[in-house]
């Protein structure tokens, strides 16, 4: 009897997880398809993430092998069209390289744009905007609205900017084409004096404060 009826019963739930899975079957594989599809569209878009990094690596070292070769134009080109299609590191480095390319030749109104872009370019590493902005600075200095470029700059001149000391440079060439000698000379002071400063930094320092008198 006890063995009767623990077939009745196993019978019993065999007939419920059947009625279960009539019921929810259907629901169960398509959830198991979604974790599937899931899995296997991350590991496809990681893998496509992974071969564009290549290529864009690739060109990169393709445009830097036009300018061993001297084919300054067509490298150019390439670094241009690496700065829009290119993946994110590649892409900035690029466009590092297109203003670089475009100042050598002596377009320094182009190559400012192309900075002033990776500067304005919420996109890109705030390391590299701040040093698209220097490099900015550096290539309108001479032309550009001294007080509104020193304010610009200002946040970059912190103790804690990565670039500080370049920015400061640049802050005393304006100061000088401003007038303000006095405000050029503390920034050069300053500059000369820190031993955390480049060697290089730190001597045009002293030679500009000697130019300018102490």
């Amino acid at each position: 009897m006890d063995q009767f009826i623990e077939e009745v019963d196993e019978e019993l739930k065999r007939e419920r997880y059947q009625d279960l899975w009539r019921k929810y079957g259907t629901y169960i594989v398509a959830a198991v398809l979604l974790v599937v599809i899931a899995v296997a569209a991350t590991v496809g878009w990681r893998q496509y993430q992974a071969n564009q990094r290549t290529q864009s690596g690739l060109a990169f070292l393709e445009a830097q092998r036009l300018v061993e070769l001297g084919k300054k134009d067509d490298a150019l080109a390439a670094f241009k069209a690496l700065g829009k299609t290119g993946t994110a590191g590649y892409r900035d480095l690029a466009r590092f390289r297109e203003a670089a390319a475009l100042a050598q030749q002596g377009n320094e109104a182009a190559a400012a744009g192309v900075y002033d872009s990776i500067a304005n370019d919420k996109g890109a590493e705030k390391l590299f905007r701040d040093l698209a902005l220097v490099l900015y600075a550096l290539n309108v200095a001479d032309r550009a609205e001294p007080k509104a470029l020193i304010e610009r700059l200002k946040p970059l001149t912190e103790s804690s900017a990565p670039w500080r000391f370049s920015a400061l440079e640049v802050t005393a060439l304006l100061h000088r084409r401003r007038g303000d000698d006095a405000a050029a000379k503390e920034i050069y002071r300053k500059l000369a004096d820190d031993e955390n400063a480049p060697v290089r930094l730190r001597t045009r320092a002293a030679e500009f404060l000697a130019v300018i008198g102490n």
